[in-house]
């Protein structure tokens, strides 16, 4: 007899091509950070890198651990798109076929990677506190965002979509309102 296996990842969402999320949420707070000698906690105002991103002069990419030999998307090529609103810094990548790209799907697919986003920046103005633990990013020039095993902001998050899903879920609900509707 074959022992059969039933995987509950339908194939729509193992072939989906696109990550998705917010790679920066405004006004929320980091974890410790320990850098420049001390340890403190960090927030980014909302629209910090807004300016940075409207002079489409940098080339912002998507990496995996925020390695540059690790590349996934970049805005250069269209890969990655960015957009910046109310809540924070949303981003979607339509991730190549290669080998680093699917081991990130299978990664994020199992739960090994829970989708956790984080990003590089250099600083243009900054608002510290009086005892110097906490900071505010009001404005700074973003290079990077990545997919990460630990972010320093746990609530950012990221996810596979793939388009076949997406139209499906569209079909479907369309099935739904002209059956309670008609």
């Amino acid at each position: 007899m074959k022992l059969e296996k039933r995987n509950t990842t339908t194939d729509a969402e193992r072939t989906g091509n696109t990550l998705s999320g917010y790679a920066i949420l405004y006004d929320q707070e980091s974890r410790s950070i320990y850098e420049f000698g001390r340890e403190f906690t960090e927030r980014i105002a909302k629209g910090a890198f807004d300016e940075s991103m409207e002079s489409n002069k940098d080339d912002i990419k998507l990496y995996f651990n925020h390695d540059a030999s690790m590349p996934l998307a970049r805005t250069r090529n269209g890969s990655l798109r960015l957009v910046s609103d109310d809540k924070g810094l949303r981003f979607e990548a339509d991730l190549p076929d290669t080998t680093l790209a699917n081991d990130v799907k299978e990664l994020l697919r199992t739960g090994t990677l829970s989708g956790e986003m984080s990003f590089g920046f250099y600083v243009r103005d900054e608002v510290w506190s009086k005892d110097k633990k906490d900071r505010t990013i009001t404005k700074g020039d973003l290079v990077e965002i990545s997919i990460v095993v630990d972010a320093a902001y746990p609530q950012t998050h990221s996810q596979l979509r793939s388009v076949l899903t997406d139209i499906n879920n569209k079909r479907i609900n369309s099935i739904r309102r002209r059956h309670t509707h008609g």
